[in-house]
């Protein structure tokens, strides 16, 4: 067995020296912070959409719902029975717009006919002439005598003005027109005078749109020839004078 000679002294082994151990008790011992858990971050929702009014419906206007529906025929399929008519809605206002003019509106109206007619004189044109007098004659009464009253009826059939009845098959678009501070409703017909204008008096035009829209499309349509004639002509030659 191997000894160590007593001669001979191991490696010496180096001892740390009292201020490296000093230094080493000063230094702070870092302790491992334990992290705590996220809170998860609260989800954020869109917030909540004002709530919309109540769509208004038609009978808050007055107007009737139809007591009957129809109903297919048994004895021919795709066709339907008959139904009596029945009244949804009732309104009176005046028969045409109106208002009254002052005597330089009649004046004008005077100047432009006997000018018209001088220039048909010297033309030969005497059938003419009568055509243009009777025109004034017919502007004259319109604007002097207040048109009357008359009762307009909405029903399952159509629009009844006073006697005469004008059926839903046969309209086509409905738009809205003012004229002397007057609200129109106007409707496309298929038959003489193939063009309906009726005034609303009191009845509000949105309530008007309403019962309408349920029928007939709503949409203005290109002015005729005849009525860019007339803008025109209204435009160089204003005659609506101001009372």
């Amino acid at each position: 067995m191997y000894s160590p000679d007593p001669g001979t002294t191991p490696a010496s082994i180096p001892v740390p020296s009292k201020a490296t151990e000093m230094a080493r008790s000063s230094q702070p011992v870092e302790i491992p912070v334990r992290e705590e858990p996220r809170k998860p971050e609260p989800v954020q929702r869109p917030p909540e959409p004002a709530p919309q009014p109540a769509k208004p419906r038609i009978t808050d206007f007055g107007v009737q719902q139809p007591q009957r529906k129809p109903r297919e025929s048994e004895l021919v399929p795709g066709m339907q029975r008959p139904m009596p008519e029945e009244e949804l809605f009732e309104w009176t206002s005046a028969e045409r717009p109106y208002k009254k003019h002052n005597r330089q509106f009649f004046t004008t109206i005077f100047m432009i006919a006997l000018f018209l007619s001088l220039i048909f004189f010297f033309a030969g044109q005497l059938l003419t002439i009568a055509v243009v007098l009777a025109v004034a004659f017919l502007i004259y009464v319109l604007f002097t005598i207040p048109p009357g009253e008359v009762t307009h009826k909405l029903s399952t059939y159509g629009i009844k003005v006073e006697k005469n009845m004008y059926y839903w098959e046969e309209m086509g678009r409905f738009w809205f027109t003012d004229k002397y501070g007057q609200e129109l409703v106007n409707i496309e017909i298929g038959r003489f005078p193939f063009h309906l204008s009726l005034l609303l008096g009191d009845i509000p035009k949105d309530t008007m749109r309403l019962i309408l829209r349920e029928v007939l499309l709503e949409q203005k349509p290109e002015a005729t020839p005849y009525e860019k004639m007339a803008a025109w002509l209204h435009k160089k030659i204003p005659i609506d004078i101001e009372s």
